[in-house]
């Protein structure tokens, strides 16, 4: 949820470039990223077919998934590695530019990337960046592109960073590699919106240093536009070195007898007619119990950011809907010891587990409940802001399009979807088992009575006693709302330093503005 993370302590001490004691009294922050080489990956793939396991798709995945292992003996035994990029707060320590900062950390013992240099101006990065472009083939590590930042510490303070990003490092990415192979065939795949992708079933090939089986075609206008049919021979490539795609048709090589592809007329799970809206570019199956969209839908309900239930992963779900267990994510919180015993892989300590998840799940506040249904059009952010503005399922029920619409952030297109979406029987039906079950339909801390309750608020710039996202929740706490962008429905812009463009419009707009002193009043004194 971009607050809550993994404590990974201990397996972060089984990364042997890491000092475990610095000559350094001071506290400090480092950055930094790990990784798997590609000795210990091949070697990590090699034993795993030996004991006739699925080998991994490739370094960056395994690692992520490695550093989350429970065991930290398997961490140490993956042999991973790690480079610190960052010094946060480099200024304290009496340094001005990032590379006297790489300098000062080297100096500690952390591992920093040796294949760094300052250059003068644009003309010289452009001139290193295009040395590596082949030369990035004799790392031993996998890299996609390289960084370039502003060395100056007072300059990257200034140009500060994006609610993602520093504005003051950019990654400038290679051109992807590209391998020939066979497109044995095309088949569709239902999302769980009901949304038909065309997929292309490949012959297997080396991209990027792993074996791609399969990649996405997107929609019938990109086939269309490239000219993709089965039997032809592409040319695969990896967008970002990670997402296989076709990026292109080798005609001199298609056969003779090759027919152009056309859309199956139904879904290809549940055999209902696929059916394309007006002015949109995929085709949609519109069935709700269609299997492959309700798997879809419960996996999107357990995952990480929706109510994060533990062990309820793709193979559970799959046996659970083909099994009739579960039909909607209601029937996730009536499942019982003997349901799960009797599937695959489903032993005492697994069941115990899951149904522990699947309880600990019921007090995921009531945005996360709303974002995790599935809605469409409805993300992490549009949950919050519908929760925090209605503070129930029932007002949120009760509300019409026309209501909606008067919500901060909230537009027609969203507003149609919430309300379709509510008024289904299907809907009813399964907000009325996690009703039953005890979920939380409620948003806690939301209405009317709130000193900030119906004001509206956009954070920009630097605060110093709080980060926005610390400043956010306190607004949040009080009741207000906190939007993105300044709009004639903002209450008041929170500026700190470096406000830019927002500060402008906000003064344009004729719309209160509140340093961090501000802050601190109307959070102790309201309105």
């Amino acid at each position: 949820d971009g607050r809550t993370g993994d404590d990974i302590t201990a397996n972060l001490r089984t990364v042997r470039d890491l000092p475990l004691r610095i000559a350094e009294e001071r506290p400090l922050e480092v950055r930094g990223e790990v990784y798997m080489d590609r000795t210990s990956f091949d070697a990590l793939n090699a034993s795993r077919e030996e004991a006739g396991l699925e080998t991994y798709a490739n370094p960056r995945n395994t690692t992520s998934g490695t550093l989350k292992l429970l065991d930290s003996r398997q961490v140490a035994a993956r042999r991973l590695r790690v480079f610190v990029y960052q010094l946060v707060g480099s200024a304290d320590f009496g340094l001005s530019s990032h590379a006297e900062a790489m300098s000062f950390l080297s100096g500690l013992e952390f591992p920093v990337n040796p294949h760094r240099t300052v250059c003068a101006d644009i003309d010289e990065v452009l001139a290193f960046v295009e040395s590596w472009r082949e030369r990035r083939r004799t790392l031993p590590y996998e890299t996609d592109g390289m960084v370039v930042k502003v060395d100056a510490i007072d300059q990257q303070t200034r140009l500060g960073a994006t609610s993602k990003a520093p504005r003051w490092a950019m990654a400038y990415k290679f051109p992807a590699e590209g391998q020939p192979t066979l497109l044995e065939k095309i088949r569709i795949q239902i999302g769980r919106m009901g949304t038909a992708t065309p997929v292309a079933e490949l012959a297997p090939v080396v991209v990027g240093g792993s074996t791609v089986r399969r990649a996405t075609l997107h929609n019938l206008d990109e086939i269309r536009r490239k000219d993709i049919r089965e039997g032809d021979t592409v040319l695969v490539e990896k967008g970002g070195d990670v997402i296989p795609k076709v990026a292109a048709v080798l005609l001199d090589r298609r056969p003779a007898k090759s027919r152009k592809w056309r859309i199956p007329r139904n879904c290809p799970e549940c055999k209902t007619p696929l059916v394309r809206e007006e002015d949109a570019v995929a085709y949609r199956c519109d069935n709700l119990v269609c299997p492959a969209q309700v798997e879809g839908r419960i996996g999107h309900f357990a995952a990480r950011g929706a109510m994060d239930i533990e062990g309820l992963g793709t193979k559970l779900i799959e046996q659970l809907v083909s099994t009739g267990r579960v039909h909607d994510v209601g029937d996730i919180y009536g499942l019982t010891a003997e349901d799960l015993m009797t599937l695959e892989r489903m032993g005492d300590l697994s069941t115990k587990n899951l149904l522990e998840g699947i309880e600990k799940s019921k007090q995921q506040p009531f945005h996360r409940v709303l974002f995790a249904v599935g809605i469409r059009h409805v993300g992490a952010h549009v949950a919050r802001v519908l929760a925090e503005s209605m503070g129930s399922l029932a007002r949120l029920e009760e509300a019409s399009v026309e209501t909606l619409v008067e919500i901060h952030e909230v537009g027609e297109t969203v507003a149609r979807s919430v309300v379709e979406f509510l008024q289904r029987p299907q809907s009813q039906t399964m907000f009325d088992k996690l009703r039953a079950a005890g979920v939380q339909l409620e948003e806690k801390g939301a209405g009317d009575d709130k000193p900030l309750a119906g004001l509206t608020f956009v954070l920009t710039g630097s605060l110093d006693g709080y980060t926005r996202t610390q400043a956010a929740d306190l607004l949040r706490a009080q009741g207000g709302r906190v939007a993105g962008s300044v709009s004639s429905k903002t209450d008041y812009l929170i500026a700190g330093e470096a406000a830019g463009s927002k500060a402008k419009k906000a003064a344009d707009l004729g719309i209160p503005v509140l340093d961090e002193a501000g802050l601190v009043r109307l959070l102790k004194d309201g309105p």
